[in-house]
Parts: structure tokens; C-alpha cells; sequence
């Protein structure tokens, strides 16, 4: 090389490392920000599942078939007890159920646990304290029965809606209920961890599981447990109790399995290890450098292949990585390669004139523009399992129902519950809802997929007032003809989910999946403490309140979540509403301001003139009866007026 040609580049080398540096402060603040975090763990997640399941630990599955031979959920907890003491030669047993609340026969399953050595109960944190990385417990709810080693089941959901973690450091009076199992059945002592990364061996159904039917009845001898750690908890869709993982494609994992994925890990001791972000901004920091060195030195040609063999050479160290429990990031550098590259090149474009159209050719190679418009135009293409948007879903329950299945013969329950669920789902279709699923008397629907309705919050509340005005002229005929009228609870919430087409290759839903729907789940039973009829999310409040009569009901928590929630009780629409139901919301919400400032009495004075009205106000009974307990009783000094429901 002669003289004249290394002054020529040497001259370009300041420009490219300027470039260089600018677009590495750029990349960084991306990263910051959790900008392209999506991708990276879609990517990652295709990694997973590359394992065995330990057949040392198998599952009984409350499914299905379960639910369908012993009868409706809850079950009486003397099956429980049946199953403890059947279970009674296996290594260790975890039930994964919650027995949060007294029930009847509560001594049974008492004293069969107290005669087991073996079983581990769950508990559930309902509120920490979060300072720095470290994570208190401060609310939660323990089993009443049993005084046997208790663990709590949380699990970490990242923001793209997949379970990929728990905590193990939850500082506290518990343990991880995995941990515990780890340490008692195969004496791993787990170290704490505010984000256990479980490495998933595959797919939900991986682990050896029976029927919890099967083995009560016997149908599975004893002797297939000895020795085994058994698992115990729910499977069937309809209990709730399931979440995306990485190796779902498509497909929800239930609770009880990423517990044992998270046990099998901890056994095995190869948990992931996420790369942190001081290994991966110095990365990012070379690769980069190197490139603008690249271009100020070499030949933009050369430049390329060595940019592509430098991305490719990273996947390739990510899955050698993974082999090894570590999640290298598959995303920034490569992006940061392909930045570096692009800003570099954009200022040879600008300074090198001779050589632009040459350089547009080799750039046209490496870049095209009709794949990056097509994922632009749909980018959830790219997501499997259906595609993230927002919804307003229907959740609606049938009141006694089982009290009016006893009072009617199988024709009748039948006639009348096909008449009812006609009615219902006429009037949500010509809204233009879609309905999810019946599950027994009840009904579950959702707004704005697979159309777009962007007032879809209004359809949703529309068509539940219609549903309610409907019903009570069912009721006034069923009356007259003998047969027990029934009446509806209905929760509504807004928010984003997953929907598409989920389950397996032999069946198949279109459904709605996500933490917004198990809110608007828990809304519809939340009416039956307070005695109203339909029940909104503050979320789906803020859309429609100012179209719909509303009345502000409480601050609540509900069980499974830890975040309080505003509720307000749906009305009417405007035009059929009287002054008197005006007034009734006015002296309600008076009440409740002054309940939030701790002012019981003047609150109850409130209460009782919106009584005075409406005798029959559920809300204002139960706030009466709340302050005066509070009279009695004062809350507690940091109390913040919201009420944890400790049932669904």
C-alpha cells in the first residue's frame, strides 16, 4: 500500500469512529429502554426444551375427565384426604391447591395430613415490597388445614405474557414451594434468586401424568408412586390455572407443570443464567468499535462478509451458550453489528461521491425492503400462539344455579338453561362480540378480535345491559309458568391479551388468553359479596363513563393479584335512569369518600339515607356493616381503603 493511499484512509478513520460512537450511545439507550426485549426472548424461548423429564416426578392432573366423573370444582377436601393417604409411599407430595378458605370437612384432610410426613402445601404471596433487588413478602394466604411445610407458588410473567421465572429470595417467613420440594425430596439447598430462570424441558404434557379420577378410584395401583415425587394440581382449561412458557407454541402450560419443570431444574442445577448487561454493553461496545475500524481500514465488500460471519458466529456461540445454562442476548449484537454497519456506510455514501452508486448496489444486497415492509404491515406474523391486542371480555354465572338444578328435572334444567343461553348469546353476537365458551351455566365472550371495533368497551356494555333488561322479562315468564327465575352476575374488563387459534393439533380454539381475562373472571364473582349485578374495571371504566350511569364501588384486591383495582357497578344507560337512582349513586359515593378518609361514622349515616331509598342496596349493607366493624376495630395506621377478597 503506498503512502498516499494509507493517508487516504487513516483521513476517514476519525468520521467512522465519531459514527461509531454515536450510533454505540444510540444502541445502549435502546437496550436501556427494553427496546427489541420482545424479539430477543421469542428468539431465546426457541432454544428451550431440549431436555427429558425426570421420571421421578410425575403429575396428578385435576382435568377434564376429573372434573367430569367427581363433579363440579371445588371438591369436597375429603377426596384430598383419600389422596394423601393413598399417596402415602411416594417420596414427597406437593398440591398444588389452594386452601385458602374453611370448608365443611376440613377436619378430614386435617387428619390426614397430620398423619402424612411427606406432603408440601402451597401458599401465595399476595403484595410485596420491592427496594433495590430485594423482594419482602407482605400479604398472604396460607392453607387452613394441615400444619405441614408450605411454599409459595409464585411465578414471574414477563411483559410479553410468558412465565419464564420465579423468585427464591421472597424474604419472609416461607420458601419457594419448588425449593422446598428440591431440598426435602432430593437435599439440593437452593440458593436465592430473584429471577430462577427455569429451563423448560419441553412442551406442556412432557411429564408422566394421571388422571386425579384414575388414581382415586384405583385405577392406578399405589406402587406407580413409591418412591416418586408426585405433584398434584389443576389441568383443565376451565380452572384458570395455566400460562404461557417458552416451549408452549401455542399451547398453555399448566401451573402444576412449570412447578415441576422448576423442581427438575433445581435437581439438576442447571437453571439459566441470563448474560448480564455490563457483559453485554461491552460487547456491543467492541463490535461496534471494530466496525468502524472496519470500514476506515477495509473494503466495504470485505466489511460485509465479515459483519454477516460476525452475526452468524454470535447465534452460533448463543446456542453453544444455551448448552451450557446461559442466555446469551441473540439480538442487540447483531443489531448492533447491523447499525454500526448501516451508520458506517450511510457516511461513506455521503463522502465517498465516486463510489455511490457502487456502494447502493452492494447495500441492496444485504437489506431488503419488501421483507421489512411485510413484518412492518403485520408484525404478529411473528408471534406464535396468536397475536397481542386489546379486548373487553364478558364473564357472566348463572346465581344458585345449583339449587335450581335440584328443583328441576334433567329435561327442564336442560330446556331452560338452552333458553337462557339463547337469549344471552343472540344479544352479544348483534353487538358484534364473539363468543369464547360456555362452561356449565356460565357464559364467556370478548370484544374487538378477530374485527376491529374500536368502541369495543361500549359494545361490551351495551349488550350486558341488554342481557339484563332481556333477562327480567324472561323472569316475569318463567314465573308465570312455574319455573324458578334466574338471575346473573356479569364482570366486565378491558385490557390486552393473547388471541388466536391455541391448543393442539387435534383441537383447536379460537380464545383469548392473559391476566386480563382472569380479572374480568374474578369481576363477575366479586358481585355476590356486594349484591349487584354487573361489575367494570377501572379500565374499562375510563372508556365508557362518560356514555353510562356508573356508580364508584370500591378499592379492591382481588385473589392472584397483588395490584389494588378501582370497581364500579354498571348502572344503565342514561335514558333509563330515574332521580332516584341518581340520588342512591350521589349519597353512595359521598359514603364512600368518607369511608376512604376513615370517617366510619358520617359514612354510615350516608349509607343508611341511600337505604332509606333502597333497602335492598347491597353495596350500602355491606359498608355499613364494614364501619361499624371499623368503629370497633380500626384499621391498622398505614391502611389504604383497599379490601382483600379472599375468594375468587
Amino acid at each position: 500500500m503506498n503512502k498516499s493511499h494509507t493517508s487516504s484512509r487513516e483521513s476517514t478513520l476519525k468520521p467512522h469512529l465519531v459514527v461509531s460512537l454515536l450510533i454505540f450511545f444510540l444502541v445502549v439507550l435502546l437496550f436501556s429502554v427494553g427496546y427489541l426485549s420482545a424479539i430477543q426472548r421469542t428468539l431465546i424461548d426457541n432454544v428451550y426444551g431440549r431436555g427429558s423429564a425426570d421420571q421421578q416426578i410425575v403429575i396428578i392432573a385435576i382435568d377434564d375427565s376429573s372434573l367430569q366423573e367427581l363433579g363440579r370444582w371445588p371438591w369436597n377436601r375429603s377426596r384430598f384426604a383419600e389422596m394423601v393417604e393413598y399417596l402415602g409411599d411416594a417420596r414427597l407430595v406437593g398440591i398444588d391447591v389452594g386452601f385458602f378458605e374453611p370448608s365443611p370437612d376440613d377436619s378430614v384432610l386435617d387428619a390426614a395430613l397430620q398423619d402424612a410426613d411427606n406432603v408440601v402445601l402451597a401458599m401465595e404471596y399476595t403484595d410485596f415490597d420491592t427496594v433495590a433487588s430485594t423482594v419482602t413478602g407482605r400479604a398472604y394466604m396460607l392453607p387452613v388445614v394441615g400444619n405441614v411445610s408450605a411454599g409459595y407458588i409464585n411465578v414471574l410473567t414477563d411483559r410479553d405474557g410468558v412465565t419464564r421465572a420465579l423468585h427464591t429470595d421472597v424474604r419472609g417467613e416461607f420458601e419457594s414451594f419448588p425449593a422446598i420440594i428440591a431440598t426435602r425430596a432430593f437435599g439440593r439447598v437452593i440458593e436465592p434468586d430473584n429471577r430462577f430462570l427455569i429451563n423448560f424441558v419441553g412442551g406442556p404434557g412432557s411429564y408422566v401424568t394421571y388422571s386425579f379420577a384414575d388414581v382415586l378410584q384405583g385405577r392406578v395401583s399405589r406402587e406407580t408412586f413409591s418412591d416418586k415425587v408426585v405433584l398434584i394440581g389443576a389441568t383443565s382449561p376451565d380452572l384458570h390455572d395455566e400460562y404461557f412458557v417458552p416451549t408452549s407454541r401455542g399451547k398453555a402450560m399448566p401451573g402444576v407443570e412449570i412447578l415441576a419443570n422448576a423442581v427438575q431444574t433445581m435437581v439438576l442445577g442447571n437453571e439459566l443464567r441470563e448474560q448480564s448487561a455490563v457483559q453485554i454493553v461491552l460487547v456491543l461496545f467492541l463490535l461496534i468499535l471494530l466496525t468502524g475500524l472496519g470500514f476506515a481500514f477495509l473494503r466495504i465488500r470485505t466489511m460485509t462478509v465479515l459483519a454477516l460471519l460476525a452475526a452468524f458466529l454470535w447465534v452460533l456461540l448463543a446456542i453453544y451458550a444455551f448448552t451450557h445454562n446461559v442466555l446469551l442476548n441473540v439480538v442487540y449484537p447483531p443489531f448492533a453489528l447491523a447499525a454500526a454497519f448501516t451508520g458506517n456506510l450511510g457516511y461513506a455514501y455521503s463522502s465517498r461521491k465516486k463510489q455511490r452508486d457502487e456502494l447502493k448496489r452492494a447495500f441492496s444486497k444485504y437489506v431488503r425492503p419488501a421483507v421489512i415492509k411485510e413484518v412492518l404491515k403485520d408484525p404478529d406474523k411473528l408471534k406464535l400462539g396468536g397475536q397481542r391486542r386489546e379486548i373487553t371480555v364478558f364473564f357472566s354465572d348463572i346465581r344458585g344455579f345449583t339449587g335450581i338444578s335440584e328443583r328441576l328435572s334433567a329435561e327442564q334444567l336442560v330446556g331452560l338453561l338452552n333458553e337462557y343461553l339463547t337469549e344471552m348469546t343472540d344479544i352479544i353476537i348483534d353487538e358484534g362480540g364473539t363468543i369464547d365458551k360456555y362452561m356449565g351455566d356460565a357464559i364467556m365472550a370478548f370484544w374487538n378480535a378477530p374485527l376491529d371495533q374500536p368502541d369495543h368497551p361500549e359494545r361490551a356494555c351495551r349488550a350486558t345491559l341488554k342481557m339484563i333488561r332481556r333477562l327480567k322479562e324472561l323472569q316475569a315468564d318463567w314465573t308465570r309458568r312455574g319455573i324458578p327465575a334466574l338471575a346473573i352476575g356479569a364482570g366486565l374488563n378491558t385490557g390486552d391479551v393473547i388471541v388466536g387459534n391455541m391448543g393442539s393439533t387435534q383441537r383447536f380454539d379460537y380464545t383469548v388468553m392473559g391476566d386480563t381475562v382472569n380479572l374480568g373472571s374474578r369481576l363477575e364473582g366479586v358481585n355476590k359479596p356486594y349484591g349487584t349485578t354487573i361489575l367494570i374495571s377501572e379500565m374499562t371504566y375510563a372508556r365508557v363513563k362518560e356514555l353510562y350511569v356508573t356508580r364508584k364501588l370500591d378499592r379492591i384486591r382481588v385473589k392472584g393479584r397483588t395490584a389494588p383495582l378501582t370497581i364500579y357497578e354498571l348502572v344503565e344507560e342514561p335514558v333509563y335512569v330515574t332521580d332516584a337512582d341518581r340520588r342512591v349513586i350521589a349519597l353512595f359515593e359521598e359514603g364512600l369518600e368518607l369511608y376512604f378518609k376513615q370517617c366510619f361514622s358520617r359514612a354510615i349515616k350516608k349509607f343508611k339515607e341511600v337505604l332509606e331509598i333502597r333497602e335492598w342496596d347491597g353495596p350500602a349493607h355491606v359498608f355499613v356493616k364494614r364501619c361499624q366493624n371499623y368503629l370497633e376495630e380500626p384499621p391498622e395506621d398505614d391502611w389504604d381503603g383497599v379490601f382483600t377478597l379472599k375468594t375468587k
